[in-house]
């Protein structure tokens, strides 16, 4: 063979290469923003024996979306909290960690996101497109339920902790945040997953991932990831993250809650937990140190007024 010939086979070699690293990050980007959907939902409020209503609203660009409020056992309450579900889950997944928020004088409010559990939509964006859909499940709240808005938290875990930063900063009138395995920041988690659950290395795969992600919602969310606005938080916040969390590192954790300038924070690490797993390892001290948090910091202003 000569030397042109195996010139040229090299450079088709390199071409065919070429085309398999941006089709496989074509294919990656697809995997993100259009996840896959779980089929019904496994955890329900009848299962925990607690009264609610099935509700649906929609966002300002026209998705459907699907939720269950539930008022506090005993009778309703002033004081409500709105969930926010990770990517990939739906509500009933939180709902099975949290519901016990219910029995301690908390409304709750649980809904999907956009292409996830119930909802429609066929688009998620971890964290960009999901903040219209809590400005929906929040102005639900407010019209249709207007006595129990006195005082409102919101509980985010994963994406659903980067949209509850993001919302927080939005709108001040929320009293306090628990964000849950929050990632620090949306590049950064993609490369994480596409890394440490995919062994696909940064570059080229994953920054031409990012690259198509960018072109197919005609956005870029990196803006909307809490490292740009959890500086901003002044409510009561409480972080938790496991240390054995793949998705979300310790050290981004830490940084993340490092960056936090609210003057009541908290950081709460779980030995042993990996992502998502923080209620399921924490268990009774989980359910008691998340109970306390919004006990301290989620109470009507008569209530203080009266104390």
């Amino acid at each position: 063979m000569s030397k042109i010939e195996l010139l040229n086979w090299l450079l088709f070699a390199v071409g065919l290469l070429a085309l398999l690293v941006v089709y496989v990050a074509y294919r990656k980007s697809s995997e993100i923003i259009q996840p896959a959907r779980s089929g019904a939902l496994v955890n329900t409020p009848d299962q925990y024996r607690l009264a609610h209503e099935t509700v649906e609203f929609a966002t300002a660009d026209g998705v459907r979306l699907k939720g269950w409020y539930i008022p506090a056992v005993g009778g309703e309450s002033g004081c409500s909290i709105i969930f926010c579900h990770g990517w990939g889950s739906n509500r009933g997944e939180l709902l099975r960690d949290t519901c016990f928020l219910a029995e301690h004088g908390f409304n709750l409010l649980y809904f999907d996101f956009r292409a996830s559990g119930e909802s429609k939509g066929s688009v998620s964006s971890v964290g960009y497109l999901e903040t219209r859909d809590f400005d929906a499940a929040y102005e639900f709240l407010k019209v249709n339920r207007p006595h129990a808005v006195e005082a409102v938290g919101v509980f985010g875990t994963s994406m659903g902790g980067s949209v509850a930063v993001y919302a927080a900063v939005k709108y001040p009138e929320l009293v306090c945040l628990l964000a849950e395995n929050t990632f620090l920041s949306y590049q950064r988690v993609v490369a994480n997953w596409s890394w440490r659950r995919l062994k696909t290395p940064y570059f080229p795969l994953v920054a031409l991932t990012l690259f198509f992600v960018r072109r197919k919602l005609k956005a870029d969310p990196e803006p909307y990831s809490p490292r740009f606005n959890v500086e901003k938080l002044k409510i009561p916040v409480m972080f938790i993250n496991g240390d054995h969390d793949d998705l979300v590192p310790l050290p981004d954790a830490e940084a993340l809650y490092g960056m936090c300038r609210s003057e009541k924070k908290q950081m709460w690490v779980i030995a042993g937990a990996s992502h998502a797993k923080c209620a399921e390892v924490g268990g009774e001290v989980y359910r008691n140190k998340v109970t306390a948090f919004f006990r301290e910091n989620l109470r009507e202003p008569a209530r203080e007024k009266a104390a």
